[in-house]
């Protein structure tokens, strides 16, 4: 009733549409979170080590930009820890 004052709304439920809308963007907003800062170590390992580069070519194996991205995540945690 308009002239009753402290009484809550009727609360309408959201569609199902709405709901896995919703989720699904917070899945790629949590995805995306996840994979760009991986996919930007590798781009940048592959244009400042060209050996790598190489290896991934010659031998169409990713597992070489893997080991560098993990080596060189390592060194990065190392040289803060010792900041510390």
């Amino acid at each position: 009733m308009p002239g009753q004052v402290g009484m809550d709304r009727l609360r309408i439920k959201p569609s199902r549409t709405r709901r896995w809308t919703s989720r699904l963007i917070l899945a790629v907003g949590v995805l995306t979170l996840c994979v760009t800062p991986v996919v930007s170590v590798g781009a940048w390992l592959v244009m400042s080590d060209p050996a790598v580069a190489a290896d991934v070519a010659a031998e169409g194996d990713l597992w070489p930009i893997v080991r560098a991205i993990v080596e060189t995540l390592g060194e990065a945690v190392r040289d803060l820890l010792e900041l510390l």
